[in-house]
């Protein structure tokens, strides 16, 4: 995922990009000081959400959201402001999320996860895959089932998708998975992203960390700087 921070204080934008690579360390982060140079940055960037400061010289982060409609692809909107009145009308410019500073890592978690399962509902893609193929030892490709994948994992530079049968080489990263995978799949660590269809329980470790067993009867680890998008696609409340 692409996003670009727009606040004309640069502790603001340098407080907000530390928080959303604490949640996701591989998400790409573009800033821009002011309106003018955002409308620049996401005509020319590929952008999937963009970060808004609503008190801003010139264009406020409010007629800037209103600007982006214009756009060939509308970014999805978040507002940043130190400003809670505000959110009426961010919300009323179909905003995803509304965000108070000073920003809070649990509160960004959520925020991260909402984008990633918007994105996905909007990919007809992501709706319609059911299978993944796959490498044979035999150098042949099999079609596999998503819905028989418990966990993928990143090791010696190739990924493996585990499921009856398996490990099964997938030939892809696991940012090209994340990108089109259903929302059912997310990512738990650095080198690991799980089926929730496929989690049978999970337990409390250390240090924020978590143990999670699938049904498979194989356990995974779960880093505390993933655990909120976790808990936000499994629908639990934080």
């Amino acid at each position: 995922m692409k996003v670009l921070l727009v606040d004309d204080e640069r502790p603001a934008r340098a407080e907000l990009r530390w928080a959303l690579e604490q949640v996701e360390p591989d998400l790409h982060v573009g800033e821009a000081a002011h309106a003018a140079e955002a409308l620049r940055e996401l005509r020319t960037g590929d952008y999937d959400a963009v970060f808004l400061d609503v008190r801003m010289p010139g264009l406020s982060g409010l007629q800037l959201a209103e600007l982006l409609a214009e756009l060939p692809k509308r970014p999805i909107v978040v507002f940043v402001t130190a400003y809670a009145e505000h959110a009426v009308s961010a919300f009323e410019l179909e905003a995803a999320d509304y965000l108070v500073k000073p920003v809070d890592e649990a509160r960004v978690g959520r925020t991260v996860a909402r984008l990633h399962r918007l994105l996905a509902e909007a990919q007809p893609t992501a709706r319609a895959a059911r299978r993944l193929w796959v490498e044979l030892d035999n150098e042949n490709l099999k079609p596999l089932d998503l819905a028989n994948v418990a966990w993928f994992e990143a090791r010696e530079k190739r990924v493996y998708a585990h499921a009856p049968g398996g490990p099964y080489r997938t030939g892809q990263t696991l940012k090209e998975l994340e990108s089109w995978l259903p929302s059912a799949f997310v990512r738990v660590h650095k080198g690991t992203i799980v089926n929730l269809d496929q989690v049978a329980e999970v337990v409390p470790w250390f240090s924020g960390n978590y143990r999670i067993r699938l049904k498979s009867g194989e356990t995974v680890r779960m880093s505390r700087r993933y655990a909120s998008k976790f808990w936000e696609r499994s629908g639990r409340r934080l």
